[in-house]
């Protein structure tokens, strides 16, 4: 990373951030920092981890050529709109992801970012005191080293080839999206393009609650607490707040 032009590139109104060749999670750093007294906006980077997680505690993979950060937010919102964070990260990385890569990339309910039928971005909001974190991880360049078994039909990249300056350009379009995009979450206004750009709406899905037997559904709209509203086979509806859900037919390729 190069730090000076990656601070030439940042919104002033963002503090310095920091800075790591390779960190355990950018999570874990920004987490301490916020509950130091971290400022908002306060910003860790990282170019590899060694142990990342995403939603439920899961691990994810890390490797080099990726892109790790995590922002520290303090804001005055209500519990309901700090559930928002999440989608709203999304649409800041994907209009990052746009604005420097030239890539268009699909969002799936609720924090994952998918180009070509694979994941190439999640995200992770947790508490830190009175403070939210914000982790954002994205694959940018296939990295030198074969991927996991599991992950070589899963896993994406953004850019096959390094391109001097991607990702100083990327990392401060994500920060300083999210900083902007967060200042106004009480508006919701990102919402239409989380809908506009989202992978799932209007199409048949799995539903994969977190207990009980997954069910075929329909994914008919998503409200303004970004939980997404199903159609049930018998044509029941369902509002869903959690969970994992999947593009019916994921051996074929898609979300």
């Amino acid at each position: 990373m190069n730090t000076p032009l990656l601070l030439s590139l940042l919104d002033p109104m963002l503090p310095e951030p920091l800075v790591l060749e390779e960190t355990d999670s950018t999570n874990r750093v920004a987490r301490a920092l916020a509950r130091e007294g971290a400022p908002h906006g306060k910003l860790v980077l990282a170019m590899h981890q060694t142990t990342g997680r995403g939603r439920l505690d899961r691990c994810f993979y890390s490797p080099e050529g990726g892109l790790y950060l995590s922002m520290v937010l303090r804001l005055p919102l209500s519990p309901a709109e700090k559930t928002l964070l999440t989608p709203l990260a999304a649409v800041a990385v994907q209009e990052a992801i746009a604005s420097v890569c030239q890539i268009a990339t699909g969002i799936k309910w609720v924090n994952d970012l998918f180009y070509q039928g694979k994941k190439v971005c999640g995200i992770l909001a947790e508490g830190a005191g009175d403070a939210v974190v914000l982790g954002v991880g994205v694959d940018v360049y296939r990295p030198v080293q074969p991927l996991p078994p599991k992950l070589q039909d899963v896993m994406g990249f953004l850019l096959e080839e390094p391109v001097y300056g991607v990702m100083e350009m990327l990392a401060a379009a994500i920060a300083n999206n999210l900083l902007t995009r967060a200042a106004a979450l009480p508006d919701r206004s990102f919402l239409e393009d989380y809908r506009r750009n989202s992978l799932l709406l209007g199409r048949s899905i799995t539903v994969y609650p977190p207990a009980g037997a997954p069910y075929p559904a329909l994914a008919r709209a998503m409200d303004d607490d970004a939980r997404l509203l199903v159609e049930l086979p018998d044509g029941s509806l369902r509002t869903l707040s959690c969970g994992e859900v999947s593009v019916r037919h994921r051996e074929e390729g898609e979300a």
